[in-house]
This record gives C-alpha cells, sequence and structure tokens, in this order.
C-alpha cells in the first residue's frame, strides 16, 4: 500500500470542501429563482466534477488536482453567497413593499372613513339647523297665538264696556221726544177750548209728568250701565283693568288691587 503524501492530502480535502459546496448549492438552489439556481447548478456540477477524479490522477498530479477542486469550491461558495443575499435582499424589499401598499391601503381606508365622518357630520349639521329654524317658526307661531289670546279678552271686555255704556245716553236721548209730545199735545187741546182755563193746572202737571219721567228711567238706566260696568270690570283681571286704567288715563293704579281697580275705573 502506497503512502499518501502531503500535496495527495490537500487535493483529498479540497476535492472533499468541492463535494461539500456542491451539495450546499444544490440545496439553496432550490430557494431561489429560476435563473440563479440555473446558475448554481452549473457551478456545483463543475465542483462535482472535480471532486470526481481518478486515483491515478491524484496520484500523478495532486497539486493540480487540488487547485481546481479549491477554485470550483470558491467560485462555487462566493457564487450561492451572492445568490442568497440578493435573494434575501429582494425578499426583504419585497416585504417592504408589501407593508408599504398595506399601510396605503389602511391610510386610504381611513381617510375614506374621515370623509365618510365628515359627510355624516355635515348631514347632521344641516339636519340641526332645520330643526332649529323649524323650533324657532314654532316659537313665533306659539308667541303671536299667546299674544292674540291675551289680547282678545281685553278687546271683547272693552267692547262690552263700551257697549254697556251707550246704552244709558241712547235711553236718554230717545226721553225727549216723548216729552215733547207731551207737551204737544195739551198745546193743541188749548188752541181748540181756549174758554176752559181751569183745566190749565192740570194740563201742567201732566207736562211735569211726562219731563220727570224720561228723567227717571235715564236715572235708573244709568245706575244699570254702571252696575253691568262694575260687573263687566269684576270679570277682568287685574293686567287687563290696568290697562283699562292706562288707556283711561288714571295714575297710580300700578300698585292698586282689584276692587280698587274695579272701583277706579266704575
Amino acid at each position: 500500500m502506497a503512502k499518501t503524501t502531503k500535496a495527495q492530502r490537500q487535493a483529498l480535502d479540497a476535492m472533499e470542501d468541492a463535494a461539500i459546496a456542491a451539495k450546499q448549492a444544490k440545496k439553496a438552489a432550490k430557494a431561489l429563482p429560476s435563473k440563479t439556481a440555473k446558475k448554481l447548478r452549473e457551478l456545483s456540477e463543475d465542483a462535482k466534477d472535480a471532486a470526481d477524479v481518478s486515483k491515478k490522477e491524484l496520484r500523478k498530479k495532486p497539486a493540480m488536482v487540488a487547485k481546481r477542486a479549491t477554485r470550483a469550491a470558491d467560485k462555487l461558495v462566493k457564487a450561492t453567497v451572492q445568490a442568497v443575499a440578493k435573494a434575501e435582499k429582494r425578499a426583504r424589499l419585497r416585504a417592504e413593499a408589501e407593508r408599504a401598499a398595506a399601510e396605503a391601503e389602511r391610510v386610504a381606508a381611513e381617510a375614506e372613513q374621515r370623509v365618510a365622518q365628515a359627510k355624516a357630520a355635515k348631514k347632521e349639521a344641516a339636519k340641526a339647523a332645520k330643526a332649529a329654524e323649524r323650533a324657532d317658526r314654532e316659537a313665533a307661531a306659539a308667541q303671536s297665538a299667546l299674544d292674540s289670546e291675551l289680547a282678545g279678552p281685553a278687546e271683547t271686555q272693552g267692547l262690552k264696556s263700551t257697549a254697556a255704556s251707550g246704552e244709558a245716553p241712547a235711553s236718554t236721548e230717545s226721553a225727549p221726544p216723548v216729552a215733547a209730545t207731551a207737551t204737544k199735545a195739551p198745546a193743541r187741546k188749548t188752541v181748540a177750548r181756549p174758554a176752559s182755563r181751569a183745566k190749565t193746572p192740570a194740563a201742567s202737571s201732566t207736562v211735569n209728568n211726562a219731563a220727570a219721567a224720561p228723567r227717571a228711567k235715564s236715572s235708573r238706566a244709568a245706575s244699570a250701565a254702571s252696575g253691568n260696568g262694575a260687573s263687566d270690570l269684576s270679570s277682568l283681571t287685574v293686567a287687563a283693568l290696568r290697562d283699562r286704567a292706562r288707556a283711561a288715563g288714571k295714575t297710580g293704579y300700578s300698585r292698586l288691587s282689584k276692587a280698587q281697580l274695579v272701583a277706579l275705573l266704575s
């Protein structure tokens, strides 16, 4: 059995390194793109060929075998490292791009959500403005209705009081024609019978009675009108009585009670 020289041992070590590099490159090529994987497979075949040397060639040219195996192994290892680094960088960039795309999509979704919220807020603001306008209109209508209700009783009471006060002058004004007719009748009688002067006192008493009757009627009508006016005034509220006193030009009515206001206006 021949003794293995130092050059042969170096050649054997180089061949073993080339074989290991070819095996690792072939394994790494499975996770790489097709173009890079094809190049690594070609280099791994060269390293495998460099590691597969006959014993005769190893014995005769150990230095050349070692050099070729070392060169093939180094070239394969360098290509493998570069391919793996390039693939990792590409994967990292792809992941970053995916993250950026996801972030952009998230931002776009948030922007759409904010736009939708802004539109909803705008609609709510418009609804609130319409509701406020409707509330203002209703309040104005209610205020006008209240004013008309407050003014209505005072006007009706004023009309009643004026009607009650107008009844007495009507009765007093309609009374004198009756007296005139009563006075004219005896005058025609005296013209017809001038000789009967003894009856003139009776005629004068009749005229006096006829003139006194309208005065009594007018006084009774005035008292009745004042009584009706007092009852009408008592049916009014304090505010209405104060309005009547203000319209009548009275003073000092703001601190009077209802009975005092009725007495002041009656």
